[in-house]
Parts: C-alpha cells; structure tokens; sequence
C-alpha cells in the first residue's frame, strides 16, 4: 500500500516536471584533446659569461682603470703592472737584435765579394765556402734573438690586463700598490648579452622537457609581460639531494634590463601523447557523498531532455578537468543552469559553443 503511494507520487511528480515550462540551459560539446599540463617553476638570470679576470704577469699595481659597476668593451684596458724591468730587457734584447742583424748584413756582403772574387780566381774558393757558412751562423742568431724580442714583447705586454669581451665589472680584487702573483683574481667580469635563465626541474619530468619548446618567464623585480623563450639546453646531470635537473631557456625578445642574478618564474607547457575527453569545471555536480555527476542533453520525442551522468575524472586542467569515464565524446554537457535539474526534465538549450 505504501510502495504504491510512493510510486504514485513520483510518478505525478516526474508528470510535472515534463509538463513544465522548459528550463533554459548552457550546453558544451565533450571533445578529446590532448591535455596541457603545466608547470610553473623559479629559476634565476644568469650571464652567459662570467669571468674572474687574473693577471697574466707578476708585479705591482700602478694603474687601475675601472671599478665596480663600470661597463666596459672588448679590448678596454683595464689595470696596469709596472712594466719597467721588462721593458728593459725588452731594450736589450732589441739591441742585440739590431747588432745581429748588422753582423748577418755584413757577413752577406763578404760572401757576395768572395763568391765573385772567386769566380775570377782572384780569392780562393775554399775561403768563400767558409764565409757562406758564416753567413748562416749570423742568420740563425738574427732568428733567435727575434723570437725573444717577440717573447719579451709578450713579457711587457702581460703587465697590462684588458677586458677578452664586453660586459660589467661586479667586483674589483686588487688595488693600486698590490703585488699581484700571476693568476691572481684581480676583476669579475660578467657579460649583460644574452642572458640565460636556469631552473632546476624536478626529476619526474625528465623526459617531457624538450630543447626548443616554448617556455613564458616573468622577471619579479618588473612585473611586466611574459617573456617568450625557448628550452636551449637540458643538462642530464641530477642534483642527488633535490632530485632536479638544470633546464636552460633562451629568449630572443630581450627589453635590455634583465640582469644577471634577477629572480623570477618560468611556465613550461606539457602536452600528452594521447587525448582524452575533456569537459568545463562548471559541468560538475556534486554530491555531499562525494560522487560527480554531469547532465547531458538527450533529443527525445521532439524536446531536448536531460540524463544524469555519475563519472569519474581524473586530472585537473585549468578552467577543465580530465573525465575518465562516464562522458563519451561528443557528448552535449550542461555547464551553466545545471544547479536543480531532475532526471529526464525539459531543457531549452540558450546557449551552445563547441
């Protein structure tokens, strides 16, 4: 008697609802697309060149050039040793030099006489023989001691120290009056073109990050737009204590203040190999106990009608989600006035975009 009651009131109940005006509703077409999973990471500008300047000679600082902060070109000078015992031995050796090269020219000229002396049997051959090899000896002294004077040349010239490119000097070691041993760091110097931006990616997405995919990154100290810049390289050695890996970006759209050292973030974009069905957040219903149902539109008799769909959804993707099952493709799903709908219930479909 109860169980009739009840059937009878659910009965007239649905009656009503199908005889009610239809409830208008935004509607959505489920497609399968590949799904674009992202990542947002920190990472830091770095320069693409970094040097610790160190001087090529020992000696004692007499003239620093630059200073912290100055910008500087190729070639610049850019500190100074005392030159003054090399060039003395440079002014030796190129006296030598100079007295060699008298000594070959003159040994020369003998041996152009004796040889046409000789000929005329006016001068024995055997002397003229011995003047060629005197003449040999002169050269080889006159190419030697030009190899030194090139050698101390070098000499003089490593008690001056100039910038190998163009860039900014981040700190300066040494100063005037310092004895400075060769090698000794004496400038940084850090290049401003073509700066790099490194994040360390965590070791799970290995395999998804490919050189020349496009990446977004937004420096912190400007807050402008993003910058687009592509993965240049991929460095597959692990850090064993954080599990990541350095991932290098590149961007060719520089607006001239990114400097080394600058915070900021990089937004990679991962697409999947296979598409699934995706569908809007705001189709989802649910239910205190936890299940996930979403309204279709079903064409029947005539009238578009509604069908509850419980599903299963997987990962989530921004203004999406990932529906595992439940949904097939091309499937006509309620996003907007699916807050009170009832099983079978009349829908006028406003609004419907792909």
């Amino acid at each position: 008697m109860f169980l009739g009651r009840s059937m009878g009131v659910t009965l007239a109940w649905l009656a009503v609802a199908h005889a009610e005006e239809a409830r208008p509703v935004t509607v959505v077409t489920a497609e399968r697309s590949p799904v674009v999973t992202k990542l947002e990471l920190t990472g830091t500008v770095s320069a693409r060149h970094r040097s610790r300047l160190s001087a090529r000679t020992s000696g004692l600082t007499t003239t620093m050039h630059v200073d912290a902060g100055d910008r500087v070109k190729a070639g610049d000078l850019l500190m100074e040793l005392d030159p003054e015992l090399a060039e003395i031995e440079l002014a030796q050796v190129e006296g030598q030099l100079d007295q060699a090269r008298i000594e070959r020219d003159e040994a020369e000229r003998l041996l152009r006489v004796g040889r046409e002396l000789a000929e005329r049997g006016a001068f024995p051959k055997s002397d003229a023989d011995s003047r060629e090899s005197v003449v040999e000896s002169r050269r080889a002294a006159v190419t030697q001691l030009e190899a030194q004077a090139k050698h101390q040349a070098s000499v003089v010239e490593r008690h001056r120290l100039v910038a190998p490119y163009e860039g900014v000097i981040g700190e300066r070691l040494a100063d005037v009056g310092e004895w400075v041993e060769t090698g000794t760091p004496v400038f940084e110097l850090v290049s401003l073109k073509d700066p790099r931006f490194d994040v360390q990616v965590p070791q799970e997405f290995f395999g998804r990050v490919r050189t020349g995919a496009e990446v977004e990154i937004e420096l912190d100290a400007y807050g402008r737009r993003p910058l687009k810049g592509q993965v240049a390289a991929v460095v597959p050695v692990k850090d064993p204590v954080a599990r990541t890996f350095l991932v290098r970006i590149e961007w060719s759209e520089a607006e001239g203040g990114e400097a080394p050292g600058m915070s900021g973030r990089a937004r990679f974009h991962f697409q999947s190999d296979e598409p699934v069905v995706q569908i809007p957040r705001d189709a989802l219903v649910r239910s205190p106990d936890g299940g996930v149902t979403v309204w279709t539109v079903q064409e029947k008799e005539g009238h578009s009608v509604v069908e509850a769909r419980p599903v299963k959804v997987g990962e989530s993707l921004a203004e999406h989600v990932q529906v595992l099952e439940g949904v097939p493709e091309g499937a006509r799903v309620v996003v907007r006035g699916n807050e009170s709908l009832l099983p079978g219930q009349r829908v006028e479909v406003r609004a419907e975009t792909p």
